[in-house]
């Protein structure tokens, strides 16, 4: 039996028949997600390991007024979402490299949004060391990533590891998703 070559994530076509498909909200639970985001139209996200930058196009649907910052290590990622979103017209979208451990986050940012790639991180807590540099206190982080099976980082493990890093869990949403779990965390207010 021959087996299908593994995707890269350097291949931004292939993925986006993944990552852009149709039955997105199925298994994702894409509007719960959006919904317990709490999005104004004036805010600004970092959609942090954007890919072909499926929630990077919906952010910048609901926020006119805002700016979306659509950060992945992979150049061909970026080059994918510059012309994606040239072709679209959506001003309010800037693609912009970060690095594996380094999310190179802009400043004044109300949310940083990670989906399905944590639990790709391989030195978590240096990831995080930097994340938590990165961020003021009243910044939103939010981590999407699968639970149950498909778990390569646990939701257990995953609030143990940003515990650890200094952050402040707010909420843990186990549910709401047909089999991924929302993590939201903040930096504390300094003692």
């Amino acid at each position: 039996m021959i087996q299908p070559k593994p995707i890269s994530f350097s291949e931004a076509e292939r993925l986006s028949v993944i990552f852009d498909s149709e039955n997105r909200e199925e298994w994702q639970g894409t509007s719960h997600i959006l919904n317990t985001l709490n999005l104004r139209p004036d805010m600004v996200v970092a959609d942090v390991g954007a890919g072909t930058g499926y929630f990077t196009h919906l952010f910048s649907e609901l926020l006119p007024e805002g700016m979306v910052y659509a950060l992945d290590p992979e150049p061909n990622m970026i080059s994918y979402m510059e012309k994606r979103f040239a072709d679209g017209g959506q001003t309010n979208i800037q693609p912009r490299v970060s690095e594996h451990l380094d999310p190179r986050l802009p400043a004044g940012l109300d949310v940083v949004f990670l989906a399905n790639v944590y639990r790709f991180i391989k030195q978590r807590e240096m990831f995080l060391a930097n994340l938590y540099k990165q961020v003021s206190h009243g910044t939103l982080i939010m981590f999407v990533d699968f639970r149950g099976s498909h778990a390569r980082v646990s939701p257990h493990q995953a609030m143990n590891e940003v515990t650890q890093s200094g952050f402040v869990i707010e909420d843990m949403d186990i549910n709401g998703c047909p089999d991924h779990y929302i993590l939201r965390f903040r930096k504390p207010l300094a003692a």
